[in-house]
């Protein structure tokens, strides 16, 4: 695994996970299904295709995320202000973009534990890269999706998801969780 530096906190993990282990998670989404992907608005849950119009299946997996953060805790920032890395999240979404598929600028939100431990970065993983388009897309960088590359980023970080021009989009997504030092 060797890391990609972009800026603003953003880097990225290549060959986080094999082909092989990339296409057993499309197959095991596919196998569990998805559904349509709703944003989060200040009245809950919403369906809002104007700004996500892509499928999503959450998956609850604590080995997985306990695997996973042994995998990767070393390329992850020990402290971010005043609080220790603690893990992953173990709320794992599985995401899935046909043609013509995106989800506009927005800022990922914070999973909260308590009031001790949240989230403050994103760990996306791509699974595929057999599409055209899909982009994953800051004010600054375009990161071209490739098979088993973790891309890490800060919630704060505008971006967005381009839209699929041809193909499939799998993506695998979950936290890095913090724990506020004194606490």
């Amino acid at each position: 695994m060797d890391i990609t530096p972009y800026g603003a906190g953003i880097f990225s993990i290549n060959h986080f996970l094999t082909a092989a282990e990339c296409a057993d998670f499309i197959q095991r989404s596919e196998t569990n299904g998805f559904v349509e992907a709703e944003v989060s608005t200040f009245d809950g849950p919403a369906l809002r295709k104007d700004i996500r119009n892509n499928d999503r299946i959450i998956v609850d997996d604590p080995t997985l995320a306990a695997l996973w953060f042994e995998k990767i805790r070393r390329y992850l920032p020990a402290t971010l202000g005043d609080c220790q890395l603690h893990g992953l999240n173990e709320r794992f979404r599985f995401y899935r973009y046909h043609s013509g598929q995106f989800f506009k600028w927005h800022k990922d939100g914070s999973f909260h534990r308590n009031e001790h431990e949240f989230s403050l970065l994103t760990l996306l993983v791509y699974l595929n890269d057999d599409f055209l388009g899909g982009e994953t897309a800051f004010r600054f960088e375009q990161i071209k999706p490739s098979t088993g590359t973790a891309l890490v980023f800060p919630h704060l970080l505008m971006h967005q998801g381009n839209p699929i021009v041809e193909g499939i989009k799998y993506v695998l997504r979950t936290d890095v969780m913090y724990r506020v030092a004194d606490a």
